[in-house]
C-alpha cells in the first residue's frame, strides 16, 4: 500500500512540474545584431513583448512590440508593432526547427513577400 501511495505522489508531482513549465517563447530575446533586447511575458489575454533595451538612437525603451499573441499548435499568432512609428501587421512566431533558442517571426506584407526576422534567446 505504501508503494502505491508513493507512486501516486511521484506521478502527481511530475504532472505539476510539467504543467508549471513556462512557454518556450517567454523570456528575454535579442535581435540579430544585438542592438535591441525584448522581453516576452504571458498575460491573461496572451503573450506580449516589450522593448527593454536598445542601442539605436530613435528607439524608445518600454514600447510594446508584440501583443495579443495566441498559441495555436506549436505557433503563436498576434500583432507586431514598429518601434519607430505606429505601423503594425500580423505576425506568426515559432521556434526554429534546428535550434529551440531561436524564434522565427514571419511578418505578413500586403504587396511584397513576407518578411522573416529571427530573435535569439538571451543567455542566462
Amino acid at each position: 500500500m505504501k508503494k502505491i501511495k508513493l507512486c501516486t505522489l511521484l506521478l502527481l508531482l511530475a504532472i505539476i512540474q510539467v504543467s508549471a513549465q513556462e512557454s518556450p517563447i517567454a523570456g528575454y530575446w535579442y535581435s540579430k545584431d544585438g542592438s535591441r533586447q525584448y522581453q516576452i511575458t504571458e498575460h491573461k489575454t496572451g503573450w506580449e513583448a516589450v522593448l527593454v533595451h536598445t542601442e539605436r538612437e530613435n528607439d524608445q525603451e518600454g514600447k510594446l512590440i508584440l501583443s495579443r499573441l495566441q498559441k495555436k499548435k506549436n505557433r503563436y499568432r498576434g500583432t507586431i508593432y514598429s518601434v519607430t512609428d505606429n505601423l503594425f501587421t500580423t505576425v506568426t512566431i515559432r521556434t526554429c526547427r534546428k535550434n529551440k533558442e531561436v524564434l522565427v517571426l514571419k511578418l505578413k506584407r500586403m504587396l511584397l513577400l513576407d518578411v522573416t526576422i529571427k530573435w535569439y534567446r538571451h543567455p542566462k
